[in-house]
């Protein structure tokens, strides 16, 4: 399933210097795990805090995350080979209207605290559907969260709100606000991959001329990853 003719880069963003990986052409039969997921269907709101639905990847996608990438990510993110052994894959489909976001869908985020699990969004659609931007907070100047500033963060983070609110009406971040500037953008390309620790500060581009297509052949459809010991 992984191409062996991918391409990929390293790149270190903003004053952190966070590790971002970019994979090129990541999987030999893209179109074919759209065909999956439209004939499987079992699809089915998306818990947490993702704004859209989303459905199950077949194993045979776990499995190449963990075995046939594993040497390229424990070398780009100094991990060991177990500490990728499992991953959680899901289709997603953002659909939720700006009208109905929570504050938090509103702001950037951060996966886990946990800075040696990684995210994967493998984007299915192409450019004009908005990739992936890393944010710094602007009061603290982190550009991730892990446990030893997650308090720190959260509490800052509740009084900026409960002081300032959010603009109106509710909308997706898609460049800066009040509380976050951001470092670094990554496009969407079909069949791309953007890797990042979990820790990361970041948000989906829905820019507020996005289009809720709810086809996965046409819409904003990618594949979702957590890879974790």
């Amino acid at each position: 399933m992984l191409n062996s003719n991918l391409s990929y880069q390293v790149q270190y963003i903003g004053y952190e210097q966070q590790t971002l990986l970019i994979i090129d052409d990541l999987v030999s039969d893209p179109k074919g795990l759209i065909d999956y997921a439209c004939q499987r269907g079992e699809v089915v709101p998306a818990a947490g805090h993702y704004p859209g639905w989303r459905s199950p990847t077949p194993a045979a996608y776990v499995n190449m995350l963990c075995t046939q990438l594993a040497d390229l990510l424990t070398h780009t993110f100094a991990l060991k080979p177990q500490q990728i052994s499992q991953a959680d894959c899901f289709y997603s489909l953002v659909t939720t209207p700006p009208e109905a976001l929570s504050i938090v869908q509103q702001l950037p985020h951060f996966d886990q605290a946990l800075p040696d699990n990684l995210a994967i969004i493998h984007y299915l659609c192409a450019k004009e559907h908005g990739g992936t931007s890393f944010y710094r907070h602007k009061q603290s100047g982190f550009e991730y969260i892990d446990e030893s500033r997650k308090t720190e963060y959260l509490r800052g983070l509740n009084q900026q709100l409960e002081q300032q609110g959010l603009p109106q009406p509710p909308r997706y971040i898609d460049g800066e606000n009040l509380y976050f500037v951001p470092i670094f953008r990554v496009a969407a390309k079909f069949n791309r991959a953007v890797i990042y620790r979990c820790s990361s500060l970041h948000s989906g581009d829905i820019g507020e001329d996005y289009r809720f297509d709810t086809n996965p052949y046409t819409g904003r459809f990618t594949i979702a990853s957590f890879l974790h010991s």
